[in-house]
């Protein structure tokens, strides 16, 4: 009898302070071809993905309102390619992590498409979807990506291809970081001062809708407030070099010192933007982390797709 009353005092007690399933705020992913929704294989490094998010306070008429969407990102390993110690032990790889949006709201439900870019190195990123309401409650989603890029552990240097989309809108993926070949919406740039030190370059249409690449360091955005770079703490100092590379140089840049030669070879002018773009130009650079490289301008945008495909190689990291 005494162990019954133990048990039913237990149980209460659990049952208060379990919250309740059915109340506070709710989220979920929209199920569709077209967006994900649940843990994947990424079968193209570097390739771009959308979600879809639904959520609300579960009673539009009398519930809190929503006060918080936050979206964020976890890589394990971290984003930027390094040289891999041998023997390799997964366990302690360094690991990184991005808060991509942190908006406040003032609504009772919200539909909400996520656009991003996955990472270019072998590895997991987890996103992580989570919504706050007025009176603190929380209801998040989550799913895994697991890209395999098998030369990763092998190569000594690192190479992408990105595909960069004009900046026609806050979602549009127009920033780049260069080291790590990871994408970023302005959505996730404007006021994130931590993203903002992660940008290379971005794509920016000049006269004519003409294709250029430009340094967060330009003149250009201290003299206006184009994509509010101007209101960045701090921009990184990208360099930038010309060069008269072909394809066939690029390609056989196939180790760091190599890398290095090209860019210590390519022209004494710095630039912080280029011309605009053409068809097989080689550009050298390096960024602000001190990492050293060559961009290939492999496709130009057409009437229906304003995208630049670019291919990248960079040194990795030293452990």
């Amino acid at each position: 009898m005494r162990l019954s009353l133990f048990l039913l005092s237990l149980l209460s007690l659990l049952a208060a302070c379990t919250p309740d399933p059915s109340s506070g705020p709710r989220i979920d992913f929209v199920g569709n071809s077209r967006f994900v929704s649940n843990d994947r294989l990424v079968t193209a490094p570097g390739d771009t993905l959308s979600t879809r998010i639904f959520t609300d306070n579960r009673d539009s008429a009398n519930g809190p309102l929503l006060q918080r969407l936050l979206i964020t990102v976890k890589y394990e390993p971290q984003s930027v390619p390094f040289v891999y110690a041998s023997p390799y032990d997964p366990n302690l790889a360094p690991k990184d992590s991005v808060v991509y949006l942190d908006s406040l709201l003032t609504v009772r439900k919200l539909a909400y498409q996520f656009t991003f870019g996955t990472r270019t190195t072998s590895g997991r990123e987890t996103w992580r979807f989570e919504v706050t309401d007025a009176d603190g409650n929380k209801a998040s989603r989550r799913f895994q990506l697991t890209t395999r890029k098998t030369d990763s552990l092998t190569v000594t240097y690192h190479e992408y291809i990105t595909r960069l989309q004009a900046p026609t809108s806050q979602r549009t993926l127009s920033f780049l970081d260069l080291d790590a070949g990871l994408l970023f919406p302005n959505s996730a740039v404007r006021t994130n001062p931590v993203v903002q030190q992660r940008v290379d370059v971005l794509y920016f249409p000049s006269s004519g809708n003409a294709p250029i690449l430009v340094t967060p360091a330009e003149p250009l955005f201290t003299a206006n407030g184009i994509l509010g770079i101007r209101a960045w703490p701090a921009r990184n100092q990208t360099i930038l070099k010309q060069t008269q590379l072909l394809p066939t140089a690029f390609a056989g840049a196939t180790n760091p010192q190599a890398l290095t030669t090209a860019f210590d070879n390519g022209q004494n002018t710095t630039v912080t933007r280029t011309a605009p773009l053409a068809l097989n130009q080689v550009f050298a650079f390096r960024t602000t982390g001190g990492q050293t490289g060559l961009i290939l301008v492999e496709k130009l945008p057409t009437s229906d797709r304003p995208t630049v495909d670019l291919r990248v190689r960079v040194t990795k990291q030293q452990p």
